[in-house]
């Protein structure tokens, strides 16, 4: 082979060589490159301060009184800072007791959670409030009882129920009145043509003409006389009365005090609402006028607070010694749980703390 064709040959290859180089450098300077610039990227990111993540927003509180609201119809549940704990979903709504509720939808009642779950789906076309750890309900014109968490513990075998209290609850088969027990079996049996419920272990009950205190057995301890009629024990005294006459009897029926009323209320708190000559006050266990009569009505001690109304018919709140705590503003006050209570002021109703602060819950 000539050398000039060798030395061609040669020169030809080293050429190729160079080309090759030259494109694998460029390839690789880019990539440095565009490495470097990544990096003096994320460096600068790094130097930047951190902004804060925004904060979720705080969950409603369900813990505490939950109570009912109405909104364009419906009912849902506020707790008592006025946040909508449930929306508004139901055709009615009672207030929770403990962890659960009645509500309704398409007018059946259903049992609800404090997440505005079901507990029990609307099922029954009425119910009493939970006492004892049970609650009436009613299927088909019967009346059964469940707990807490909807499980039936008496059968549906009665026209009519009570609320359980001592352990016993009123119920009716026919068209007489018993007691049964938390078992749901007659205790006492239906021979009553009416009755009350049992407290410190005493109830009144009537047959024929005559009125009793019963015991739990059902067995007649003391006759009341003749007309009398009254509430129930609290605080171990009845207000009872006869025609326009009001007077408060002891566990044994003897009348409690010398004095007679236009109109009496239970015991709460150790204090009792009494009318006398027109006007309302409050009379202790001894029968001492303690708030003097000077209001035109008058509601039982709650949470240390009672509603009176004043003469333009507005109601505010007195502490147990009298002294007016919460202005005469409302048109309805209610009593006082769990520290809270409703109180209507033209077509608003609120909740309203015992300090008398104002929570908006809806119009009417």
């Amino acid at each position: 082979m000539p050398i000039l064709r060798v030395y061609g040959l040669l020169l030809g290859a080293l050429l190729v060589c160079v080309i090759i180089f030259a494109f694998t450098y460029q390839g690789n300077g880019a990539q440095v490159l565009s490495q470097e610039h990544e990096i003096a990227e994320q460096e600068a990111l790094a130097a930047q301060p951190t902004p804060s993540p925004t904060p979720p927003p705080p969950a409603v509180s369900t813990a505490g009184r939950l109570i009912p609201f109405l909104q364009t119809g419906a009912w849902g549940y506020k707790n008592t800072a006025g946040e909508i704990a449930i929306a508004p979903q139901f055709s009615s709504a009672r207030e929770f007791e403990g962890e659960v509720a009645f509500a309704a939808q398409d007018g059946k009642l259903g049992l609800l959670n404090r997440n505005g779950a079901w507990v029990i789906q609307p099922t029954w076309s009425d119910a009493l409030p939970f006492s004892d750890g049970r609650a009436g309900v009613c299927l088909d014109g019967k009346w059964g009882f469940i707990d807490a968490s909807g499980a039936i513990v008496v059968d549906y075998n009665f026209r009519e129920v009570g609320s359980f209290s001592c352990g016993r609850a009123m119920a009716r088969t026919g068209s007489s009145y018993g007691y049964i027990d938390v078992l749901g079996t007659m205790a006492i049996s239906e021979k009553f043509r009416a009755v009350n419920q049992f407290a410190g272990d005493i109830a009144f009950a009537s047959s024929g003409s005559n009125t009793y205190i019963i015991d739990k057995s059902g067995e007649p301890q003391f006759t009341l006389d003749s007309g009398l009629s009254g509430t129930g024990f609290s605080e171990t005294f009845a207000a009872v009365h006869k025609g326009a006459v009001y007077y408060f009897i002891n566990q044994y029926a003897k009348g409690a005090f010398q004095e007679t009323y236009q109109g009496a209320l239970s015991f709460s708190g150790g204090l009792a609402a009494v009318k006398t000559e027109g006007l309302w006050g409050y009379i202790t266990t001894k029968g001492v006028m303690k708030i003097p009569a000077e209001f035109a009505g008058a509601e039982s001690f709650s949470a240390g607070l009672a509603a009176v109304q004043n003469a333009d018919g507005l109601w505010g709140y007195i502490n147990a010694a009298g002294t007016l705590k919460i202005e005469h503003l409302y048109a309805q006050a209610e009593p006082f749980s769990e520290g809270y209570a409703l109180a209507k002021r033209g077509a608003d109703w609120f909740i309203i703390s015992t300090g008398g602060e104002e929570v908006w819950l809806y119009s009417e």
